[in-house]
């Protein structure tokens, strides 16, 4: 499916949210939302989803505008999924089972479907049938973030939002969050809109990216053309480099040298600066 915004506004209290947001979310791509604190990611998120019925502007999926309602107010698009920050704090059945049953029993699963359905989505999120039975407190906080996701999952949404999903989380909890959200992600050619402001994890997984600041969308790029292109715009916008960018830009003035690779990510990086610099250091 495509999305497609054109001259999207919302406004709160008298203050401008968004404002005259135009773009086009293509299908089978991770992209990377950023921007500072109030710069918009979450009120655009919210706009895709319909979580904010008052909207000015068009909004279309695959050339069809979305439904409104009589007052002209967006309903709510149940085709995207959407993962909240802390989606750990959406549970709120008495056991893992419950929990990942619970959208599709309201969306008129059979027991049978629904059996089927958690057993193709358990080895997905990295969680085992072991621990259906039990309730949620008794997970650690990377199991109950999986819990969390997986519900969502259930519904195989055809675009799935997730706003901050790593927040809190270790290191390694987080790397593997992210690395079975890219594997579901690539599986079947979904789509991911990813809110952080992890730019370690932007460059990392993202194929595109789009840059939001005092509510205006400032750009629309490929990961490695922003990160290794657009410096000066992120510079102005107060937004830091992903590290192994930093790394890249300062072996380069130390050796002189320009250092081509073939992206942003951070082997990539690692396996051209790495010979320059051992190099220079011998």
């Amino acid at each position: 499916m495509v999305y497609q915004l054109n001259n999207v506004s919302v406004h709160y209290a008298n203050q401008v949210a968004l404002q005259n947001v135009s773009c086009t979310i293509q299908e089978g791509k991770w992209i990377s939302v950023i921007g500072q604190t109030g710069a918009g990611k979450s009120t655009f998120v919210k706009v895709l989803k319909g979580l904010l019925p008052s909207v000015d502007g068009d909004y279309w999926i695959d050339q069809e505008p979305i439904p409104r309602d009589a007052k002209g107010q967006l309903k709510v698009v149940p085709d995207i999924g959407y993962v909240f920050q802390y989606p750990e704090h959406q549970c709120f059945e008495t056991s893992v089972y419950k929990e990942l049953a619970f959208a599709p029993k309201l969306h008129g699963y059979s027991q049978q479907q629904i059996t089927k359905s958690i057993e193709k989505i358990l080895p997905q999120v990295g969680l085992s049938e072991e621990l259906l039975p039990l309730a949620p407190f008794q997970l650690s906080g990377g199991q109950l973030r999986r819990v969390a996701i997986a519900s969502v999952l259930m519904m195989d949404p055809k675009l799935l939002i997730l706003d901050e999903p790593t927040a809190g989380l270790d290191p390694v909890s987080r790397t593997a969050l992210l690395q079975l959200l890219k594997h579901w992600q690539q599986q079947d050619n979904r789509t991911i809109l990813f809110v952080s402001h992890q730019m370690n994890d932007v460059a990392e997984y993202s194929d595109e990216v789009m840059v939001f600041h005092e509510g205006y969308l400032r750009g629309h790029y490929a990961t490695s053309t922003l990160f290794l292109e657009q410096t000066q715009l992120l510079a102005k916008l107060g937004l830091s480099l992903p590290e192994p960018v930093q790394l890249l830009k300062l072996v380069e003035e130390l050796s002189g040298q320009k250092i081509k690779v073939a992206s942003c990510r951070e082997q990539d990086i690692i396996d051209k600066v790495w010979p320059i610099w051992h190099t220079r250091s011998c």
